[in-house]
């Protein structure tokens, strides 16, 4: 006897290590199946464990067991039934089992390299933004425009986490930058000094044509024509409109269009400093109006999870009536 229960101790310790060593490895690994590996086992804990007391007596006989059976399959819960039957088992349930993953939003928001020129305004401007999966080449290739006429497009992040449904919050009245639709020019580079920003709003000089962003190639290899230009120049109260001879401006307007991102019509005119519409663009390429709901567009970028605890959980039925998301 007393062999047999040595036996049984060795085994138990033996399992232990084991079971120390694995918590271990997976406690201190940092790729993203060991993340994925880390959600399982705490699912499980909750799903299969005893961490939630189960609300019926545990199973006496077969004949109980048919009856939880038979209750499921009532139930049409053929994936809850396979986790009863592998916690009776005491087994790993079906893969994917019930509640072991998340599901995943369709798109990504990939982070690129900015454009950070020469300038005072270089440091406020992120060294990396976040476009939509499905923007990228577009802007990619308007990005590639830009840059072979020595030209720079600094952008800011605009993409913006869900809010959480917490009493004092308010719904945002557009939810285009939670899907991955806007982009936005660093306003630092603008509107300071005409003649060396990287970015200016301008429109030929003599001319009634509206005022455009225009993009000022930093060598003078460019292809881009000199040109007189009058610009906005602006403090933080007022603006100006002051000339700038012999400039190299590329309009970034017809690029960015081409790219799906589009200027707020009217455009805007920025009024002081602290104006930043003229340097926001918007993309709705793919929203069909009275068809394009805000649940198929939030499903897009974020997860099912995160959608139900936002403040646009209540608006999921909402629909793009052709200028934004309203009411059916």
């Amino acid at each position: 006897m007393s062999t047999e229960n040595e036996n049984q101790t060795q085994t138990s310790a033996a399992e232990a290590r084991f079971l120390d060593a694995l918590a271990a490895i997976i406690e201190n690994a940092s790729t993203p199946e060991a993340a994925e590996a880390q959600l399982i086992l705490l699912r499980r804990l909750v799903l299969q464990g005893d961490i939630i007391n189960s609300r019926i007596p545990a199973p006496l006989n077969i004949t109980q067991i048919g009856g939880y059976i038979n209750l499921l399959d009532t139930k049409a819960q053929p994936e809850m039934q396979a986790q009863m039957l592998a916690g009776i088992l005491g087994v790993a349930g079906p893969n994917p089992p019930l509640g072991w993953f998340t599901t995943k939003p369709t798109l990504a928001m990939i982070p690129i390299t900015n454009d950070r020129p020469e300038s005072p305004a270089q440091p406020t401007i992120p060294t990396r933004i976040a476009i939509r999966s499905d923007f990228l080449p577009d802007i990619t290739e308007a990005l590639k425009i830009i840059h072979n006429q020595h030209c720079t497009l600094p952008l800011i992040n605009t993409f913006q986490p869900l809010p959480p449904a917490t009493p004092g919050t308010d719904t945002p009245t557009d939810p285009l930058p939670y899907l991955g639709r806007t982009v936005a020019i660093a306003p630092t580079t603008a509107l300071q000094d005409p003649q060396n920003d990287p970015i200016a709003v301008a429109r030929p000089q003599g001319t009634t044509q509206d005022f455009q962003v225009v993009a000022r190639a930093l060598k003078p290899q460019s292809a881009i024509p000199p040109a007189n230009w009058e610009a906005f120049q602006c403090d933080q109260t007022t603006c100006n409109v002051v000339p700038v001879l012999n400039a190299k401006y590329l309009p970034l307007n017809p690029i960015l269009t081409n790219a799906g991102f589009y200027p707020k019509t009217p455009k805007p005119k920025p009024e002081n400093q602290n104006a930043t519409a003229w340097a926001h663009y918007i993309n709705i390429t793919g929203l069909i109006s009275g068809a394009t709901t805000l649940a198929t567009e939030l499903a897009l970028v974020h997860s099912a999870a995160d959608i139900s605890k936002s403040v646009f959980a209540s608006r999921l039925n909402w629909v793009w009536n052709g200028q934004e998301f309203s009411p059916p």
